[in-house]
């Protein structure tokens, strides 16, 4: 589904700072490569130019480690493999699965009771319901924050109702997920001390809970020692130390009382080496670190020698900034969090690539490459834009959002909730309480994010929105709660009388039920086959319609066992690997018309070979009710049932008949 979403959208996306990660990834598995003899290295350059190149990105590796310390070289680890195989599509399909993967298990671990398809109808509701598929396509290590909080609250509350493998594979997912941004593990640390004043105010004195938080703990310890271990081997390697920019510094100076306290330091003798840049206008944390120009920026300007001064000297600014002016300080934070609260919409995940593709400098780093081998954005570069807008992303997840925190709100003053409130009674072991601290807490990751994010690095819109989906999540459990196991929810009044309408009813005697569930197979079919397409078009160069002959053949196969297990469930007359064969001469009947109408809506519009979503559909849309009368009656042919012979018939009647009779005697 997230897929789904990712392709009518447009494709993956990539960032200025994708560019980074690229290079740190690249340059891990380089070094692992010759570690291990996989990977020879070159040899030393020889050619005067070659020998100038070489010394001059000496020069900018030097450069980058005042800064690549605020870039995880595992989460560049995971862009560069992933892209190498499959281009950022793959990267996007490995993180849309961890996302899947985490959603199930909360559905499967909150809900133990609750129907099967309460399962599809949560994937759903967050798929289409939240901003996760943007930030699950978005080559960042973003979307890894909602998965650090998601992986913490499950080993928290749920530590008993997972298996002992899924306990090792989500500590290890939330360890790795913590070495890919330090303001995930800031977020964990938040969320372990939440959660230690729920169980005391809860009063609850199982141990389960206590050993789930000391796991999470040593995945933190964990996290934090693999970030030393790389930056000891980086030391060891090259004598530089791995640091990071000043965000800190810059966010009080931006914020204000850093800025009057810089100016009245360096005016009474203060030697920061930020005192020769006090008279800029020092307003802006983004244009104070990455401007290139010198009458606004500082940090990205600067020499090496300057930035190294300004890193040390950090900690030491800041402390006195704030307490120059605390009140100051205290208040422009709470706004900063106040203000990054509310940006729960779109904006870098939906930027154009044609400015990557086109700009001066980003057009000479890798981001053109990773653009183009996952999509050709034709001759100008305009032939990638998101189909999605900034504008409409705020009012469609912008309402969403506030639609997910009113059914949190309230799930949590309904009647059962405030039973236990007003008793106080809250046992572990009881499904209630654990779903209201489920509940309460990812409202809190989200809460703390805002104001690890907001209040120390400044509100922007992507740091909110790529972990606002845990909302979703918990909306869509608080919903999914209130459903009894038989997954029969009492029919309001008027529906029920809608529902008994001459004519509804003989629409719906039309509509056969399996016809709904193969659609719905069909959209995961028609998501297999566009994935399939795209790589077989960006990544092997083949042209859209040989594309379509081998992405066609994977749809077919995946298809037929998503039917087999879930559109036609009963006994049916051939054997597996019969069926199989049939389903596939029913599906090359259909696809034929499939393929046909594909071919022609290319030839008639040749502008839709830079828009392949709409002939794709087009295809689909030809061959679906032919595949689906085959499939139903041809291929999935239910099984015959033998009716018991007349004879033995009659002696059961007469055998009941006889029985009532001597009852009756009785």
């Amino acid at each position: 589904m997230m897929m789904g979403v990712v392709v009518a959208n447009g494709r993956p996306s990539v960032f200025t700072d994708t560019d980074d990660y690229f290079v740190e990834g690249r340059t891990f598995a380089y070094t692992i490569a010759y570690a291990l003899h996989i990977k020879t290295p070159p040899p030393p350059p020889t050619d005067p130019e070659d020998i100038a190149d070489a010394k001059q990105a000496a020069a900018d590796l030097r450069m980058s480690h005042t800064e690549i310390g605020a870039r995880s070289p595992y989460y560049g680890l995971l862009l560069y493999v992933t892209q190498r195989i499959g281009t950022i599509w793959l990267t996007s399909l490995v993180q849309a699965a961890v996302g899947a993967w985490l959603t199930w298990l909360l559905w499967r671990a909150a809900l133990p009771k609750a129907p099967r398809w309460s399962a599809y109808a949560m994937e759903a509701a967050v798929a289409f319901g939240s901003t996760l598929p943007f930030f699950a396509s978005f080559t960042m290590p973003d979307v890894f924050s909602g998965y650090t909080a998601a992986s913490a609250v499950l080993l928290i509350v749920y530590w008993d109702r997972l298996k002992i493998s899924e306990r090792f594979a989500v500590g290890l997912l939330l360890a790795l997920a913590m070495t890919f941004h330090t303001s995930h593990v800031l977020n964990t640390a938040t969320l372990v001390g939440l959660s230690v004043l729920l169980l005391l105010v809860f009063r609850i004195k199982d141990l389960k809970p206590l050993k789930a938080i000391s796991a999470v703990i040593l995945a933190m310890i964990c996290a934090v020692g693999a970030s030393v271990i790389y930056k000891e081997a980086v030391h060891i390697k090259t004598g530089d130390e791995l640091r990071r920019p000043p965000f800190l510094a810059m966010r009080v100076i931006a914020d204000g009382p850093g800025r009057e306290y810089l100016r009245y330091a360096c005016d009474h003798g203060a030697t920061y080496v930020l005192c020769q840049f006090r008279h800029l206008p020092l307003d802006d944390s983004q244009d104070l670190l990455w401007s290139d120009d010198r009458k606004k920026g500082i940090f990205n300007v600067t020499t090496f020698e300057n930035r190294l001064r300004m890193e040390r000297e950090e900690n030491k600014f800041v402390l006195n900034a704030v307490l120059y002016d605390p009140v100051g300080q205290v208040v422009a934070s709470l706004e900063n969090w106040g203000e990054q609260l509310t940006m729960v919409y779109l904006d870098d995940p939906l930027k154009n690539p044609h400015y990557y593709l086109t700009n001066d400098y980003w057009s000479t780093t890798n981001l053109p490459w990773l653009i183009n081998h996952a999509a050709d954005c034709g001759r100008d570069h305009w032939g990638c834009g998101p189909r999605l807008s900034m504008d409409a992303s705020a009012w469609l997840h912008g309402g969403l959002f506030i639609l997910a925190v009113i059914l949190i709100g309230w799930r949590l003053i309904h009647r059962d909730m405030l039973e236990r409130f007003k008793a106080r009674r809250f046992d572990w072991d009881e499904d209630r309480t654990r779903l209201m601290m489920l509940m309460v807490l990812l409202v809190a990751a989200v809460i703390g994010n805002g104001f690890v994010c907001g209040a120390l690095s400044g509100p922007f819109a992507r740091y909110q929105a790529r972990i606002t989906w845990l909302v979703a999540a918990g909306a869509a459990v608080a919903m999914i709660s209130l459903i009894p196991a038989t997954g029969r929810v009492e029919i309001p009044t008027w529906m029920r009388r809608l529902w008994g309408l001459p004519m509804v009813q003989a629409v719906a005697r039309r509509i056969d039920p399996a016809f709904i569930r193969f659609g719905m197979v069909g959209v995961a079919g028609f998501t297999v086959d566009a994935l399939v397409l795209h790589a077989m078009t960006g990544l092997v160069g083949l042209t859209p319609v040989m594309g379509r002959f081998v992405s066609f053949p994977v749809a077919v196969l995946a298809t037929w066992a998503l039917n087999r297990t879930f559109t036609f469930k009963g006994p049916t007359a051939h054997k597996p690997l019969k069926q199989a064969l049939v389903y596939a001469a029913v599906q090359g009947v259909g696809g034929a018309a499939n393929i046909g109408a594909y071919t022609i809506a290319l030839a008639a519009a040749p502008p839709l070979k830079h828009m392949l979503l709409i002939p794709l559909a087009i295809g689909s849309a030809a061959g679906l009710c032919l595949t689906f009368l085959g499939a139903k009656h041809i291929a999935f042919k239910a099984a015959a049932i033998d009716a018991p012979p007349a004879e033995a018939g009659i002696l059961t009647v007469a055998k009941v008949e006889l029985s009532n009779a001597a009852n009756d005697s009785r």
